[in-house]
């Protein structure tokens, strides 16, 4: 679809427990034996830059709100959930202690394992992104 940027992959529109509409914006990396780094997380390019899908989350954020001749999207932005798939591994630095509850990733669960962002734990990576619009 035009206007999901490098989201572009997979888009699930849903109608959530609350009878709200939701969506799920998944990007597919296949990757064989790499470990993902937080260098790579902190790259300006390349197939894991955080920034790259941040341009790409605000370009999505448009389509909620008015954009001509896109894609108009129902429902709230913060309402989504944006998703980097992968069959690669993350690397030590990146692994958290939490036990965190999956639920809306769900659906994507195929035996691997579920990696959510923590100011706690990937410091890093919240303050390299601090200075961004919206953070």
């Amino acid at each position: 679809m035009e206007g999901l940027g490098t989201f572009d992959d997979v888009l699930v529109e849903y109608i959530d427990e609350n009878s709200e509409i939701s969506h799920n914006f998944v990007q597919l990396k296949r990757k064989t034996k790499q470990h993902i780094t937080m260098k790579q997380l902190l790259a300006e390019k390349g197939d894991y830059s955080l920034r790259k899908y941040y341009k790409s989350y605000m370009q999505i954020e448009e389509n909620f709100n008015y954009n001509e001749g896109g894609v108009k999207l129902k429902g709230r932005i913060d309402e989504s959930l944006f998703i980097i798939y992968t069959n690669a591994d993350i690397g030590q630095e990146l692994k958290s202690n939490k036990v965190l509850k999956v639920s809306k990733e769900e659906f994507l669960m195929t035996g691997g394992s579920v990696l959510h962002f923590n100011e706690e734990e990937h410091k890093a990576i919240y303050e390299h992104l601090e200075e961004l619009p919206k953070y």
